[in-house]
């Protein structure tokens, strides 16, 4: 069976890792008590995203799933924040399955939902899953992604966006209720204000190659924003891509070809 070969694990855990945690990223420790993979991101301190993620809490433990492109990086940024505290961070080399709900016979614990597509289901192991019938592609669970607008950014992506940018406010991943954290008062500046210039934004591209992500969306000459994931199915292209909202009702292309925003 196939694992979600473009995603990795970093583990989070010790008696100090709530804390830890809260002054690090975007979600609330208290938020994801619920056994589901919820949404988050880390920035740095002027507020931009390195990496988006989906984090799971069990006790003392914190589990989060992310590009892999971006595994190492993360940690070591993170790595910088410990100081005194009691927290131990690593990588792990546990493989990851993504599974239909539909898919699954016994409805067991070791399946564990996503909390902004409930349909889909993860599964951590060294070994595949013995009671499905089948696991979900790499390219499959992009394409999942990007319908539901879920933006587990890559390298290409990371220190690009602010995360009101990648919708990670209506997506529930970020708090304005707790502490403060690392790029916390950008965010929270940008959000009291009111003024979110660009937003992300599910798009088409007809008949054309893979369109990789940073490629640059353009209104005529000026360019109006970014793909940030991307995915080919048949003779076109489907991707989520942040975008200048004034500009969004504008006839918009990448590389030449034209948009349709679904």
């Amino acid at each position: 069976m196939k694992h979600l070969e473009h995603l990795s694990i970093i583990n989070i855990a010790g008696e100090d890792a709530d804390e830890f945690l809260q002054g690090q990223m975007t979600q609330d420790t208290q938020s994801i008590n619920d056994g589901l993979f919820h949404l988050t991101s880390f920035c740095n301190v002027q507020g931009r995203v390195i990496s988006t993620a989906l984090i799971h809490r069990s006790e003392d433990l914190f589990r989060l799933i992310l590009n892999i492109d971006l595994r190492d990086e993360l940690s070591n940024h993170l790595q910088k924040y410990i100081l005194r505290s009691k927290v131990n961070i690593q990588t792990s080399e546990e493989l990851i399955f993504g599974i239909h709900q539909k898919d699954i016979r016994n409805n067991e614990e070791k399946y564990i939902s996503l909390s902004n597509d409930p349909q889909r289901s993860v599964f951590i192991s060294n070994n595949p899953p013995e009671d499905v019938d089948q696991t979900i592609s790499s390219d499959d669970w992009v394409e999942c992604d990007i319908n539901t607008m879920i933006p587990i950014i890559s390298n290409e992506s990371s220190l690009q966006y602010i995360p009101q940018m990648l919708n990670l406010d209506e997506l529930k991943g970020v708090s304005f209720s707790k502490g403060c954290y690392t790029g916390q008062e950008v965010v929270a500046r940008v959000q009291h204000r009111g003024k979110v210039k660009k937003r992300m934004y599910k798009i088409s591209i007809k008949e054309t190659d893979l369109v990789t992500p940073h490629s640059q969306i353009m209104d005529q000459t000026k360019p109006v924003g970014n793909i940030v994931i991307s995915k080919e199915i048949a003779n076109d292209c489907i991707c989520l891509a942040v975008i200048n909202q004034v500009d969004s009702s504008s006839e918009l292309t990448v590389n030449e070809k034209s948009i349709e925003l679904l």
